[in-house]
């Protein structure tokens, strides 16, 4: 029973592997890709700023994404709160639509003069799937061009059923399509990121049957302006839609997407994750030749039209445009990013640090990768850190929080290459290795 286990993690966690399939709802959470075994404090009992409470009432500092990269502003930022404390009291559901659509539209196509239109929805993977039904409807074709992770919907997870291969430098490889509709194989057509030999060979090669060129203008790194420009002269030739996924990349180096910054402008760009501050929002921005299509093909659901996430999103824009926050987070980013870097020089360790700032990424070159991670992860939790491979940096990022994450990444790195050298780094081990994988995480290797 919940109310027996809802203090202790550990054997909540179990209880719930029965209840809910993968326990987690979004595979980026789930406990196997940190600390296997129960050894992942799991589930949260509040938060604030960085600052996670666990179910024992433990406190940690955040240095992971922090909410999967939803949050900037830190977690239940006052002002957000307050604005959707006032929504809620006003009815976040009605029959009739909330004015703060209305408001976020002006906002969003201020910042984006270059767009006509805008359209809702809650989450990032259906902001994806709608932006795919109106290019699609735009010039009734079916192939789509893609670079990047663009979410779990039928559309863009039907490319392995071409090759199982085909998703793997797209974020997570060994996606199974189980499920996918035969019919979609060759639907979708991956190309590699800031690539001018696919670029060649793949987009201009398909571009003429395809209904839009799918892209994240940035993740691992920002792409050169020469290879965006020949990108979007390809597609206006063909009459293809260029379309921006900012979903993780927007609000991160600007009060916008970092197309804004690059000075190059699609025909549809697709926000989500951060435009609330970790509330539920979506939003598609684009021109109006493509967006009119959303009155003569279906599109239509009952939370599409609530009113927190609008709301909380106007609140996060003013608030963002304010602070600079795009700035702050480049500051910031760099900094964790020289963190690592001198604990791996401290330590005698090769390091291999990717990402723009805001967006981080390490890997130790060592052997036994995945041990050498788990044993960080695992380590940094007994000093009261939530920890990985990856940092998206954030505003409540300070000064005193950065130097105990410092001091922290210097000494689990030297006892990393202590162990390390001498073979004893697995034994050092509290408990299974980490999945590092989709394909590991469903046995499937």
């Amino acid at each position: 029973m919940f109310k027996n286990y809802k203090k202790n993690s550990k054997k909540l966690q179990k209880y719930a592997a029965k209840l809910i399939p993968g326990t987690s709802q979004l595979f980026g959470k789930k406990p196997e890709l940190y600390l296997p075994g129960g050894n992942w404090p799991t589930y949260y009992s509040k938060a604030k700023g960085i600052n996670v409470w666990g179910l024992d009432n433990k406190k940690y500092l955040d240095f992971t994404m922090v909410g999967i990269g939803t949050s900037v502003l830190g977690y239940s930022d006052p002002d957000i709160n307050k604005k959707a404390i006032d929504m809620m009291k006003r009815s976040s559901m009605n029959t009739l639509n909330a004015p703060e659509d209305v408001e976020l539209a002006e906002i969003l196509l201020k910042l984006h003069p270059w767009a006509d239109n805008v359209r809702y929805c809650r989450t990032g993977g259906e902001s994806m799937s709608i932006a795919i039904r109106l290019a699609r409807a735009y010039n009734n074709r079916e192939k789509i061009l893609f670079c990047g992770y663009h979410g779990w919907h039928d559309w863009y997870l039907s490319a392995n059923l071409r090759s199982i291969k085909s998703l793997n430098q797209h974020l997570l490889p060994g996606l199974d399509p189980l499920g996918v509709p035969k019919f979609l194989r060759g639907s979708v057509i991956p190309f590699r990121f800031n690539n001018f030999h696919d670029l060649d060979k793949v987009i201009k090669k398909y571009a003429c049957k395809a209904a839009a060129i799918v892209m994240e203008p940035c993740r691992e790194e920002m792409p050169s302006r020469e290879y965006l420009i020949e990108l979007k002269k390809i597609a206006k030739r063909n009459n293809t839609l260029l379309i921006f996924d900012e979903i993780t990349s927007g609000w991160r180096v600007g009060t916008s997407g970092i197309h804004m910054n690059l000075n190059i402008h699609p025909d549809m760009a697709i926000f989500g994750k951060t435009i609330a501050n970790g509330i539920a929002m979506g939003a598609i921005v684009g021109k109006r030749k493509v967006m009119k299509n959303a009155t003569k093909t279906f599109l239509s659901s009952a939370f599409w039209t609530e009113r927190i996430g609008p709301g909380c999103a106007v609140e996060f824009i003013k608030k963002h445009k304010k602070l600079n926050l795009g700035k702050v987070l480049v500051k910031k980013g760099a900094k964790i990013k020289e963190i690592w870097k001198n604990a791996a020089k401290n330590s005698n360790l090769d390091i291999e640090i990717n990402g723009i700032d805001p967006l981080a990424s390490f890997k130790l070159k060592i052997k036994n990768w995945d041990v050498a991670i788990t044993y960080f992860i695992q380590e940094m939790l007994k000093r009261k850190f939530l920890a990985s491979d990856r940092c998206y940096s954030n505003y409540k990022h300070d000064d005193k929080s950065l130097k105990k994450y410092k001091d922290a990444c210097n000494e689990i790195f030297s006892e990393i290459y202590k162990y390390s050298k001498s073979n004893k780094l697995k034994s050092k081990l509290d408990g299974p290795v980490k999945q590092m994988g989709f394909k590991r995480l469903t046995g499937k290797n």
